[in-house]
């Protein structure tokens, strides 16, 4: 995406516009298109140390000072920009001349007759970050950069503290700061060349490093302002770089934890081009520019996890503050690896999750700190089962489904049907109840002040849908391997049975939400029962099946998602803002969530004429691709107020967001009617 200096210099509106580069590892680059930073989580690199948890905010920003030919070096054109709580300074929004997003985020800046340019490129694998840098002009110019550090765990602020040492490098342009807790920081860069030698150069550039460490107070974080969180911190500046040449010039600043040592910027850069485009034509996609996007925007998410003594692989649930949920991660499977071509890598992920699996539970998520794995869920390991046969489906090998994916989705339909922890088992009616007043087990999950916002235990409809589906499907399975169906599946028929009486709502002529244990019906218009029509083998079909998806559409259906809550509701919330309690009590009683648009798309593709869900999909479609200059630049973010204009809230980049896209595109060309 291109912004021009008429957008740019609109502050706010810029500071409101953010992008993001993963590096593979769990780690990240992420700012505004100012370059700055507006949230904690926010920083030109942020790896992990134990990828693909223990993130930390490292390199926060840089602050540079131009004196430009002719210049007053007491005067020098402040072109960073930082706010504080009393205001901004520097404030380099006057001279922002452009900002590109693709391919790699690049701010221009234009100043005493110079253009300054700087490119933002995530080394791979977590193991830096390599900004470069290019003034273009003639006559002499100086150019000061003050690396700002916060050297803080990912969801922390930063504060002043004298525990840290700031030294010169001996054999390179740069410096190695020291802080407790984590490895050597160093900071360096390469010797300025230029782009074009001018006529009468008096010299070569130059470039030199200072040791002159200093904090920075009160930096103003506004998003965590606004989200009702502590805003203010402090950062480090261990020193600064002074270039300076006669002409066009550039050079790179690279920030990692491994001493200097040659990079070539230029092989890495090329490197990471070649990838997207490889990724792009696997996921069939390199002669459309924005379904280009989207196949590079499903790679952010896909990163490295440790198994033992082997490298596989998991999914990072939203950026910034989400690590890999299993349950996100399954869901998003299919759309972001097996749609998009790319086989291995489903394998590697659902390798990881069934490694994890413990008495039929596949883990909720993993601690961010320790990377323990923590099992607080009903859905997921139902969604490994459908994430299980989406590999199938698409081609997988019987050897890794026999040996790696069978033993997991047999464990998951005994332990559920015998019963497993939090009260998870199949009622008499063979139907799956779960949970209690206190715990939030399915993906509403949110609470406010220590309580449920959204209770649904007991017999809730789309994890009931998953199972009656994920019984089938296990039925499948087993006949492809040639081995025995799980017991649980014996019950099957009188279980979808039992599904559809219980859970039909003939007043409002759609599925109730939840039904309680003590058998009192949820009667709330939520889009969860599209499950029920959409997934394979799902147990609603015909004239029901057809009022579902008419009351979904009617009531829930927007242009960025469906809402979480019907708005003639009195619980309905219309807007995702404020503090931490109002942002959760409006998270899932009205907040729209774009990944429900692809079981939405199911369901309809389900129950309409192929051609009206053909025309339907393809304008949710194209309504998803929008939205990828909204929230996080080149991404789909992970939620939107309810109320039109539909702004958006969260996670700027959401895996299953991504992946739903992905699958109506998928299923619109597999149908004939992608445009």
């Amino acid at each position: 995406m291109h912004l021009d200096a008429v957008t740019l210099r609109d502050r706010d509106r810029s500071l409101a516009a953010e992008w993001l580069l993963a590096d593979g590892a769990g780690g990240y680059a992420s700012s505004t298109v100012l370059l700055c930073g507006t949230r904690r989580y926010h920083g030109l690199w942020v790896p992990a140390l134990n990828p693909p948890v223990d993130r930390r905010v490292i390199l926060s920003h840089l602050e540079e000072r131009l004196v430009p030919p002719g210049g007053d070096p007491t005067l020098p054109a402040y072109l960073s920009t930082t706010e504080y709580g009393g205001g901004f300074f520097p404030d380099g929004t006057p001279f922002a001349e452009s900002f590109d997003s693709e391919p790699l985020p690049q701010l221009v800046s234009r100043a005493g007759g110079l253009v300054v340019q700087r490119e933002v490129l995530l080394l791979p694998g977590g193991d830096g970050v390599c900004l470069t840098y290019r003034v273009r002009g003639q006559g002499r110019w100086t150019l000061d950069l003050a690396p700002m550090l916060a050297l803080r765990p990912l969801h922390a602020l930063a504060h002043s503290h004298g525990n840290f040492r700031a030294e010169r490098l001996d054999r390179a342009c740069g410096l190695r700061c020291l802080v407790e807790g984590l490895p050597g920081v160093f900071l360096w860069m390469d010797a300025p060349t230029y782009i074009e030698a001018p006529a009468r150069a008096a010299s070569r550039p130059t470039a030199s490093a200072t040791v002159a460490p200093v904090w920075y107070y009160g930096v103003l974080r506004r998003v965590e302002r606004q989200r009702g969180f502590d805003c203010h911190e402090d950062v480090l500046n261990p020193g600064h770089w002074t270039v300076s040449a006669e002409g066009s010039a550039e050079w790179h600043v690279f920030c990692s934890f491994e001493p200097p040592h040659p990079i070539d910027a230029a092989a890495a850069r090329q490197a990471l081009l070649a990838r997207q485009a490889a990724l792009s034509a696997r996921a069939g996609a390199a002669k459309d520019e924005r379904l280009s996007r989207l196949a590079r925007a499903a790679d952010a998410f896909i990163v490295r996890r440790r198994l033992g003594q082997e490298d596989l692989a998991t999914i990072i649930a939203g950026y910034h503050w989400f690590g890999d949920w299993g349950r996100d991660a399954l869901i998003a499977l299919p759309g972001l690896a097996m749609e998009s071509g790319r086989l291995d890598v489903a394998e590697k992920v659902l390798r990881a999750f069934a490694a994890a699996a413990r008495e039929g539970l596949v883990p909720n998520c993993y601690a961010e700190d320790t990377g323990r794995p923590l099992y607080n869920t009903v859905d997921a390991s139902l969604w490994f089962i459908q994430a299980a046969a989406a590999y199938a489906r698409h081609g997988g090998r019987d050897d890794f489904l026999r040996g790696h994916l069978w033993p997991v989705v047999a464990q998951v339909c005994d332990w559920y049907r015998a019963g497993t922890g939090y009260g998870i088992h199949a009622d008499a009616d063979g139907l799956i109840t779960a949970g209690s007043p206190d715990t939030q087990l399915t993906w509403m999950d949110a609470t406010s002040r220590g309580k449920p916002v959204t209770p649904r235990h007991g017999k809730a409809v789309e994890i009931n849908a998953l199972w009656l589906s994920g019984l089938a499907l296990a039925r499948q399975l087993a006949a492809r391997l040639n081995v025995p169906p799980p017991g649980a599946a014996e019950g099957l028929d009188a279980a979808r049975a039992a599904f559809g009486k219980l859970f039909w709502n003939p007043r409002a002529r759609c599925l109730y939400d939840c039904i309680r244990p003590d058998g009192a019906a949820d009667p709330s218009v939520r889009p969860n029962q599209v499950f029920a029509v959409g997934l394979p083998h799902a147990p609603l079909a015909g004239e029901r099946a057809r009022a579902v998806v008419r009351a979904v559409r009617e009531k829930l259906l927007t242009p960025r998602g469906l809402r979480t809550l019907a708005p003639n509701d009195p619980a309905y919330r219309g807007r995702y803002a404020g503090g931490a309690d109002e942002r959760d009590a409006a998270y899932h009683q009205g907040t729209v969530w774009p990944w429900l648009l692809g079981p939405y798309v199911d369901a309809a593709f389900a129950v309409e004429d192929p051609r009206c869900a053909r025309g339907e999909a393809q304008q949710i479609l194209d309504g998803l691709l929008d939205s990828m200059e909204e929230a996080g630049l080149g991404q789909i973010g992970e939620v939107f107020d309810g109320d039109p204009p539909h702004r958006p809230g969260g996670c700027i980049a959401q895996a299953w967001s991504v992946a739903a896209a992905i699958h109506i595109w998928k299923l619109l060309e597999s149908t004939g009617g992608l445009g």
